[in-house]
This record gives structure tokens, sequence and C-alpha cells, in this order.
């Protein structure tokens, strides 16, 4: 009998530490509910959006570096990715994505194309996740924004919406240079270059380099840019862009190359290395960054 009672006596300790244990190691654990092979040939240079409750977008360079956009159902409960739809919208190559939503059912795309130069495109994506091309590379008729061909390619962009019609892009250009252009986009998909490279009038706001952008929206009009720049060191750079497309310096590299007493230099928040960059508002003025640094190593950054 005392035996018995002990075995009691410990099982009613054991277990419950046991079922606590497991509960708290489910909490703590990133869990892999569900995987999809979308694409068994090629699948580079993604941007995910989310379409609505369950829809979700992917551009992305796909077989012969050509550029695709496919849309996935994903449940709420994350057990099941279903393909729905896919579009190759370029032929010849559709690398550096960076895809957003605009309005209603129009999303635009920023990439690279054609002789390594810079394109933007648009498409509606219904709730049922069905792309159609509006202006696009396969519809010939989409926006070459920089044409610098033989200088450099367009590389490492990052597309943020502005307001309902207008969206800016921060991208390495001619030189690796760092430049900032904008564009208006109506309800149809029709795009139109304001400030752009080929209109002759966009921001080159790092005449070093300028390359993996991470570009976010800081309030109404402001915008913060994360980038590699000289050296490959690390830099935090401030402007504001109006509802019409216009580019205001705040803090940029370039103004450390003035003497006005105005002028004010941008941050260098990394003096050894500062790639792929991944940068996001947290609450109020305060931004997260991540990056690759010294050493290929992960860091987080935080600002205001």
């Amino acid at each position: 009998m005392r035996v018995l009672l002990l075995a009691i006596l410990v099982l009613s300790i054991i277990v419950p530490i046991g079922v606590n244990d497991v509960f708290a190691n489910d909490r703590k654990n990133i869990l892999e509910i569900a995987s999809l092979e979308h694409d068994v040939r090629q699948g580079q240079y993604n941007s995910l959006v989310h379409v609505d409750s369950d829809t979700y977008a992917l551009a992305y360079e796909g077989k012969d570096s050509d550029g695709f956009i496919s849309t996935f159902t994903i449940s709420s409960d994350g057990t099941s990715i279903v393909k729905v739809d896919t579009l190759e919208h370029d032929t010849v190559r559709g690398q550096h994505n960076s895809l957003v939503h605009v309005d209603s059912d129009t999303y635009a795309l920023a990439y690279t194309g054609e002789d390594e130069d810079g394109f933007i495109s648009t498409f509606t994506i219904d709730s049922d996740g069905n792309i159609t091309a509006v202006k696009t590379q396969s519809e010939g008729n989409n926006l070459e924004h920089d044409a610098d061909q033989g200088v450099a390619s367009v590389l490492h962009n990052s597309l943020v919406k502005v307001d309902s019609n207008t969206i800016a892009l921060a991208y390495a250009g001619a030189g690796e240079d760092g430049f900032i252009s904008t564009f208006t986009i109506d309800s149809d998909g029709n795009i139109t270059a304001v400030k752009t490279q080929s209109e002759g009038n966009n921001l080159e706001h790092d005449e070093e380099r300028g390359q993996f952008n991470s570009l976010v929206q800081v309030d109404s009009d402001t915008y913060a840019l994360a980038y590699e720049g000289l050296d490959r060191d690390g830099f935090i750079s401030t402007f504001t862009i109006s509802s019409s497309g216009v580019i205001t310096p705040i803090q940029i590299q370039n103004h450390a190359n003035t003497s006005e007493e105005d002028d004010v230099a941008n941050l260098e928040h990394d003096e050894e290395r500062a790639s792929h960059n991944s940068l996001v508002h947290v609450v109020s003025d305060t931004h997260a960054l991540a990056y690759t640094s010294h050493g290929e190593d992960g860091f987080i950054s935080t600002f205001t």
C-alpha cells in the first residue's frame, strides 16, 4: 500500500510538470505547418504581398530568368496553401522584384528587366486571385523608367505606396548610385513617370553607392531609406514625398558634399557593412532594421 501511495504521489507531481513543459515549448517553438513548392524550376527575387483575407500575390524570377506573378490562398490556420493563378509578365527578365498594392484591385511591380533596365508594370488581381496584365512587357506597354544602358544595372528595388495613385521607388542605378523616383498610377493601371531617370528629374541621393534598399513610410509625407552606401557601410536617409510625387531630401548622403549650413548629412549606422536591409515601422517614431554586417553576421538595430 505504501508503495502504491508513493507512486501516485510521484505521478501527481511529475505529470503536471510534464504537461506544463509541453505547453511552454509549444509557445516558444516555431512550427512549420504547411509547405508548397510552387515552382519546380526556379523561384528567385521574391516579393510577396497580401491581397485579401486569404489571398496572396508573389512576384518572382522563374524559368529562363523570366518574370512571373503567382497567386495563392492560404488558410487562416496555415494548414492549406493552394496555388490559384500564374502570369508570365516578362519573357526576357524579371529580377529584383518589389510588388505593392496600389488601389482596389490594382498592383504595381518595380523590377529589373531586359538589358538590366528598370521597369514598372501593373496588374489587376481580383478577390479570387485571378491575375490580369494591364501594363506589362508581355502586353508591350509597361514603363521603362531607367534605360541607362551600358553603365550599370537597375538593382535592389524597394517600392512603396505614397497615396491612392502615387508610388515611390528607391533603387541602385547608374554607377551603383542611389536614386529615388516617383510615379502615378490611375485606377485603370496606367503609369505616368513623375520624377524618374527617363524624365531626367529624379533624385540621386547618393553619388557613391545605393544598394540593398529598404524604403518605408514614417508619417504622412516622410520616408526613411536604409541602404548600403560608400565602402559598403550602412546608412539611413530621410525624404519627404508629396502626394503629387515631388521628392524633397531631409537627411541624405549628398548633403555631406555641400557647403550649405542648413544641410544635414544622413546617419551612418554601421561603418563595417550593411547589406540585405529590411526596415520596418515598430511604433510611433521607432523603426527597426535587420541587415547583414561584417562576417556576414545578422544584426537588428533600432532608430527614431
